[in-house]
């Protein structure tokens, strides 16, 4: 069996199941970011990365001793990392500091390059390479954070995607490129740190002037649980040479649509985890707007695999029941039972109940798999992320509340009537 089926099939939630680690600590809950105590930081404005990373990623507020950033990541653990390949050198971004931390000087464009066999990124501005932590989610959800890891790189894109579109920098996401040599140039283990994806900002239109760097600021050391299913996905669906890069790779589907930036900030800024909606309905134009962003094209190097389906309690002018995502109808159900088997596949939640639409994203796994290999799972769950962070910026932007949310997943397939598989969700409603 491949190792992303057996993953899939093994992480699924059943009905009345759970996906979270019951017999957790908080003594042993593990820090959300990199901690780099007295090292040098460089201002934000050394890269034209800085301000994208900032408004797209950094934390926005702090409460209770917990840290929120601008996109979505269940239970605030955020096991992701971006670090900010620049001509003079590589940064680590700091999101808690809103700073760049000089890690070593030299120019690592021309290896991320070749490792993702293509040559736009050695001519670009500055090159984003998130990375994932598992054992950061893990603690909560165990193997299936690996999935989380995934959609938080997502989520986190969707901003990085559309502020960089406002700034004119002409994003590129890399999904394909050999992994070793992208971990290497970082200087993660790729095992308990992994290079997740690399994002392309800009030409390289402005000389900086020379800026020293430590001899070597070593990264912190990951450590906490390993989890043998997910790390066996992960190596099953590394690519190993730029032959097999070139051979996974597809055309883009087109530019990242533009949006206004001071717009999509304001709403970043404003973005949390709304779970109480007033009971009014969405107007459909904007929602269908909303919907329209989160289904455009992403300008990676992977084709899309996800579909998405929209269960209708309260849009101004559609009956209740299941709709596509341009809002075509595909079967009427009854406002309250529609409503209650909402509730009940996401893991008997109320929000998705409350909602005024629920928004899933779904693959056939099987067909990805089949298509694209083993990284192909990696690929689903990454746009996954990316179309739900749209929806959550999208939502904002209109006023209105959202939350993602993970569910029973064979009881979202029955719920929707599709051999596919539920990926990820978003509730969405006015605000109470």
């Amino acid at each position: 069996m491949s190792a992303a089926l057996d993953y899939h099939r093994t992480t699924n939630v059943p009905a009345e199941g759970t996906d979270e680690d019951e017999e957790r600590t908080l003594e042993t809950r593990p820090r959300p970011f990199k901690e780099y105590g007295n090292a040098a930081r460089a201002p934000l404005e050394t890269s034209v990365a800085g301000r994208v990373l900032d408004d797209g990623a950094g934390v926005i507020r702090s409460r209770g001793g917990y840290h929120f950033r601008g996109y979505s990541s269940a239970g605030a653990l955020y096991p992701v990392e971006a670090y900010v390949v620049a001509p003079e050198g590589l940064y680590s971004f700091d999101a808690l500091d809103h700073s760049l931390v000089p890690v070593r000087a030299g120019d690592l464009r021309p290896a991320l390059a070749a490792a993702a066999a293509a040559e736009e990124p050695a001519r670009a501005g500055a090159i984003v390479v998130l990375t994932g932590i598992h054992a950061r989610t893990g603690w909560k959800y165990m193997e299936r954070g690996y999935r989380h890891v995934w959609w938080d790189a997502g989520t986190m894109l969707a901003n990085l995607l559309s502020l960089a579109a406002a700034d004119d920098l002409a994003p590129r996401l890399y999904v394909a490129f050999v992994d070793a040599a992208v971990n290497d140039a970082l200087g993660v283990d790729g095992t308990r740190e992994t290079a997740l994806a690399l994002l392309a900002l800009g030409p390289n239109v402005e000389e900086l002037p020379p800026r020293d760097f430590p001899d070597d600021t070593l990264l912190p050391a990951e450590a906490g649980a390993r989890y043998a299913l997910a790390e066996r996905l992960h190596e099953a669906s590394a690519l190993a040479d730029g032959a097999a890069v070139r051979a996974w790779r597809h055309a883009p589907q087109g530019a990242e649509p533009k949006r206004s930036r001071d717009d999509l900030v304001r709403a970043i800024r404003r973005r949390g985890s709304v779970r109480e909606y007033a009971s009014g309905p969405l107007p459909r134009e904007a929602f269908a707007d909303v919907l329209a962003w989160a289904e455009a094209a992403i300008p990676a190097d992977a084709p899309p695999v996800v579909r998405q389906l929209v269960t209708v309690a309260a849009v101004e002018g559609l009956a209740p029941g299941i709709y596509d995502a341009r809002l075509g109808l595909v079967r009427e159900l009854g406002e309250a039972e529609l409503r209650e088997r909402v509730g009940y596949a996401a893991m008997d939640q109320d929000h998705p109940r409350l909602a005024a639409a629920n928004v899933f994203q779904l693959a056939n796994i099987e067909e990805v798999v089949d298509r694209l290999g083993e990284r192909g799972y990696r690929w689903a769950q990454l746009e996954a992320g990316i179309r739900a962070g749209r929806l959550q910026i999208g939502a904002f932007m209109e006023g209105w509340g959202a939350a993602a949310s993970t569910f029973f997943d064979d009881e979202v397939s029955h719920l929707l009537e599709t051999d596919e598989s539920p990926l990820l969700m978003v509730a969405i409603g006015p605000r109470s």
